[in-house]
């Protein structure tokens, strides 16, 4: 879909100059922008509306830009194969997998994606290296939620274990409750539902304590590598309103929305 409004010139490369008018009028193109549509606090669906993280610094951005698309949200797979095939044009927030996904490029890198351990703070004074200090350690992980080598290396052992729960509130009401020592996953995911806990006075807002980061993944928002012009244009734009919105804190602001 393409609309005709008034915005700067080098914005895209093809411009029409009205000499009656003596104003120039550029074509901005609606890039469709996708994201996973169950994905808290990163990106999700609630109350019929788009939001998260990463869609409240793509919004933002767009302001910036005077750019009108819209984000959508859709289930993960979905958004995957629509970027394949080029029947939208950027999802987010994939990470980087070059030799998985060749036909994908990426924007510079939108925020982290920190994977922790979060222990109850009967054992957190105590566990200082990881996996050395944790023998004997109960620790909670979400039901088909993958770890990492680090942690599957250290249940092998039979230094931690682990125990299975459906979901991440379950997971944490246990280690609220002392029914496990420790539990693994995304750092703003965890605060994101501890501040929900909070909200309901089911966790008294300092008995769980980060002890150990076990990985960073980055986050991006993905185009087509055979992309159309204007949307490379797009990125390129794009990108230069993320570095500024780093700088000057207006990324770590969005996120504390949603963590504290």
């Amino acid at each position: 879909m393409r609309d005709w409004i008034l915005v700067p010139a080098q914005f895209f490369k093809a411009c029409i100059v009205s000499s009656f008018l003596l104003i120039i009028i550029c074509p901005a193109w609606s890039i469709t922008i996708v994201g996973d549509d169950a994905y808290p606090p990163y990106s999700f669906k609630e109350n019929n509306k788009t939001t998260g993280i990463y869609a409240d610094i793509i919004q933002q951005a767009l302001i910036t830009m005077n750019n009108p698309s819209k984000i959508i949200v859709m289930p993960w797979k979905r958004g995957l194969s629509g970027l394949k095939t080029q029947a939208i044009d950027t999802l987010f927030p994939p990470y980087f997998r070059p030799k998985q996904r060749p036909y994908m490029s990426y924007s510079t890198d939108i925020l982290d994606e920190t994977l922790v351990i979060v222990c109850n703070n009967t054992v957190a004074f105590r566990l200082e290296k990881f996996p050395d200090d944790y023998k004997g350690i109960s620790l909670g992980k979400n039901a088909g939620f993958a770890p990492g080598s680090a942690v599957d290396n250290a249940v092998k052992k039979k230094t931690i274990k682990l125990h299975e729960a459906k979901g991440m509130t379950a997971n944490l009401k246990k280690l609220i409750n002392n029914r496990i020592d420790c539990y693994v996953n995304d750092r703003l995911s965890i605060l994101y539902e501890l501040k929900k806990l909070a909200s309901k006075g089911e966790y008294d807002g300092k008995s769980i304590i980060e002890v150990h980061i076990l990985g960073i993944e980055k986050g991006y928002l993905g185009f087509n590598a055979n992309a159309p012009e204007p949307v490379k244009a797009f990125i390129e734009e794009f990108n230069k309103v993320i570095g500024a919105m780093k700088a000057s804190g207006e990324i770590d602001e969005i996120i504390a929305k949603y963590t504290q």
